[in-house]
């Protein structure tokens, strides 16, 4: 029957069936809930309830105090672990320290070890080289002749030194005649006369002859007059070249006095003054960098020069120059490359991270 009846209603009927159902429901809910509330309110006006008997206070209370006190008396020892565990980490890394100090000590008495095994060996070296030149002295002069002999070995030696000096005057005097005609006539050697042989006829003399030595002009050296050409690079001279190694180049107080080196190639020939060229291509320059933070450029100062020549020949000078970029100001145009904003990522996040181990930190 109510099956019938509901599913006869519209749907406009339904709903506000639905609604106050719901109502009332809600109102049932209510009246319970302070039917309820009207009991305890009673209960609570009632005369307490006699729990104590045997103790003035109530045991659960006794027994939460000594929970507190327990629980004090734990965190208090926890707190010492902690403090003795940090003393032991403390302990331990000075241990570490210690350690790795022994360590390096060790490492240097192995090297000085080795250094002095190495001088012993160099000792003992020399030693025996020592013995072998006192030996070798002693079957020299055991070799060596008498004094008589000496003495006729040095005259002898005397007179063939003499005789080659004469000997080498007299060449001197024969390649330039001119120069000296007395000395050529004087220091000429006497002719060997040959040996008679029995039963010839003695031989005529030659009536003399007369010979005439004119003045010749001397060989000329071509090697003489050919000299070596040097390059000079006058001021002002122009050097056109690319940086090979890259350069951080520092911005700090310090970096004028300690500045970075940079390596240059010269790629075309120098433009001295008055039209002319000097040929320093593929030679290489090393200059010395330090950059400025307002005008973000980097100046170079050159230091030294090297080439080497068609014939082998190293030239390597000293050169006192500065470099330029393709605007033709001194120093050459960079990348400013600042690190502030990652300091102060940092900086911030290390603030944060203190922060949270001083929120995690165990005060006494």
């Amino acid at each position: 029957m109510i099956k019938q009846t509901w599913a006869n209603l519209s749907p406009q009927k339904k709903k506000w069936t639905v609604i106050g159902v719901a109502l009332g429901g809600v109102l049932v809910f209510v009246w319970g809930l302070s039917s309820l509330g009207g009991e305890v309110q009673r209960k609570t006006n009632a005369k307490p309830t006699i729990t104590n008997v045997l103790t003035d206070a109530d045991p659960r209370g006794v027994g939460l105090d000594s929970l507190n006190a327990e629980q004090r008396k734990q965190s208090k020892e926890l707190s010492d672990l902690q403090l003795t565990m940090k003393n032991l980490m403390n302990g331990t890394q000075a241990q570490q320290a210690t350690a790795e100090g022994l360590k390096q000590i060790q490492g240097q008495l192995g090297e000085l070890a080795t250094q002095l095994q190495a001088t012993q060996s160099a000792q003992q070296k020399l030693e025996l080289d020592n013995r072998d030149l006192g030996k070798q002295l002693q079957d020299a002069q055991s070799k060596a002749p008498p004094p008589e002999k000496a003495a006729e070995i040095e005259r002898k030696a005397a007179q063939q030194q003499t005789q080659a000096q004469e000997r080498e005057r007299y060449d001197l005097t024969l390649r330039d005649p001119n120069r000296n005609q007395g000395n050529f006539f004087a220091n000429a050697p006497a002719p060997e006369k040959e040996p008679e042989k029995p039963g010839a006829a003695p031989k005529k003399e030659e009536p003399p002859k007369i010979m005439s030595y004119g003045d010749e002009a001397p060989a000329e050296d071509p090697d003489a007059d050919a000299k070596e050409e040097d390059v000079y690079l006058p001021a002002g001279a122009i050097l056109s070249g690319a940086i090979i190694t890259g350069i951080d180049a520092p911005t700090g107080n310090g970096a004028r006095k300690d500045p970075f080196p940079v390596l240059l190639r010269v790629k075309k020939e120098a433009v001295l003054p008055n039209r002319f060229r000097a040929d320093v291509r593929e030679c290489f320059l090393i200059a010395s960098a330090f950059g400025d933070l307002s005008s973000e450029r980097a100046y170079m100062r050159a230091e030294t020069i090297s080439c080497v020549r068609d014939d082998g020949g190293i030239i390597e000078s000293g050169m006192d120059a500065y470099a330029s970029g393709e605007d033709g100001k001194a120093g050459v145009r960079g990348r400013l490359v600042s690190k502030q904003g990652a300091i102060l990522a940092r900086s911030l996040m290390a603030g944060f991270m203190q922060g949270v181990s001083d929120a995690f930190s165990v005060r006494q």
